[in-house]
């Protein structure tokens, strides 16, 4: 399956994300695209292309000199519906009300084109289900701001109907909150949960903090620093917490400020 991870912190930071060694720990079989998305206010910076991460320049690069966020997301894929080409390749975005929406996916639903009916405002460029989940989730957002109902709520309704579906995980990016949600994935000894795992960091001084495969994260400021980590597997050897099956957070400057779950 495809492998995500996010980062959002109290203050901006720089990281090196080398997506090269991340696919390697993670699975060799995720060679079909990939993306890496840092949160800029309203608006975003967006990499993506359909080819191996290990055979990239561009990820290469990005991972030697890194990039600064106080939202950083990224995507490795393996395809299970649609081809390989870069419609197809995440982060997806889409602009509303004059703010860039970015989405991730980690899944396999593809009855989801049978369960929900075409979308009025956004339409899918490619021919993945997890673009397809993107446009129906911003509809829903509309609707519901229409109709002044909890935001968390209606995504988190939504992540339950796709997780009927298939394994379903995916991050959900705007301004400066991050949504994840999480049911299930395909593990090398079989389809469980959980389908992310988080950790909570505090940083005070300014020096490399986290070391992990592909991945160094330097704060670059003596401060009272908060970092909260997303990722499909556990990243280092630390305490990583388990998302519950169906359980959704929202995450805003490095703390968690909202949850929803089945139980």
């Amino acid at each position: 399956m495809c492998e995500l991870f996010a980062l959002s912190a109290k203050y901006p930071c720089h990281v090196k994300l080398s997506l090269a060694q991340f696919v390697k720990q993670a699975s060799d079989r995720n060679q079909d695209g990939w993306g890496l998305a840092n949160m800029e206010g309203s608006d975003a910076y967006i990499y993506r292309e359909p080819v191996s991460a290990q055979k990239s320049f561009l990820a290469q690069f990005l991972a030697q000199e890194g990039v600064n966020g106080d939202i950083i997301l990224s995507h490795v894929r393996h395809c299970t519906v649609g081809d390989v080409r870069l419609a197809n390749t995440h982060p997806f975005s889409r602009e509303w009300q004059g703010q860039n929406h970015l989405f991730l996916f980690n899944g396999d639903t593809p009855a989801i084109f049978d369960l929900f009916e075409k979308t009025k405002h956004f339409q899918s460029i490619g021919d993945t289900d997890a673009e397809w989940a993107f446009c129906v989730l911003l509809e829903r957002l509309i609707a519901a701001k229409n109709n002044n109902l909890n935001i968390m709520d209606v995504i988190h309704a939504f992540g339950c109907e796709l997780a009927e579906l298939g394994p379903c995980n995916f991050l959900y990016a705007v301004g400066s909150r991050l949504y994840a949600f999480a049911s299930r994935r395909r593990y090398p000894d079989g389809e469980r949960e959980p389908g992310l795992w988080r950790l909570t960091r505090q940083c005070k001084e300014a020096k490399t903090d986290i070391v992990a495969p592909g991945i160094q994260l330097q704060p670059g400021i003596a401060i009272d620093q908060q970092v909260i980590l997303c990722a499909s597997i556990p990243i280092t050897e630390e305490a990583w917490q388990p998302f519950l099956v169906n359980e959704l957070i929202c995450i805003s400057k490095g703390q968690l400020i909202d949850q929803r779950s089945l139980g």
